[in-house]
């Protein structure tokens, strides 16, 4: 090889590793309105991931309000309704999600975790046998 093609490939092997200035411009002039940049939007996903996330943690819930949480959002997901803004469907659709891809995804989630439920432990015996026990009384 001749000194001319040596110093060339040595100069691309360099410029490889260089960093191009114009790439940050490039990709934040192509996704800047893409991500959730307006405040609108922010909202609209803090409503969709509070409700995934009522959804998943009240799922085996016992008392009553948490149980409410998780039927309100329950409710929420599988609403088919689009005439309001901040429906499951319009917040999906402003968002850029398939909203039926979602809801299959908690479904299978739900289905998952409920067959998982194992039953109700006893934590304690009964209050009278405890009472006989303490007390040495044993009755027939």
């Amino acid at each position: 090889m001749n000194e001319a093609t040596k110093a060339n490939r040595a100069t691309m092997s360099f410029s490889l590793f260089e960093p191009d200035i114009l790439t940050t411009h490039g990709f934040l002039k192509q996704w800047r309105h893409t991500s959730l940049s307006y405040p609108e939007e922010r909202l609209m996903f803090a409503v969709l991931s509070d409700a995934i996330e009522c959804f998943q943690k009240y799922l085996t819930a016992e008392s009553r309000t948490s149980r409410k949480l998780f039927k309100d959002a329950a409710a929420w997901i599988d609403s088919k309704e689009s005439n309001w803004p901040y429906s499951f469907e319009q917040i999906c659709d402003v968002l850029n999600l398939d909203p039926s891809y979602l809801r299959v995804g908690l479904t299978r989630w739900r289905l998952t975790h409920e067959l998982q439920k194992s039953p109700r432990k006893r934590l304690r015996a009964p209050l009278r046998y405890q009472y006989r026990v303490r007390h040495n009384r044993v009755c027939i």
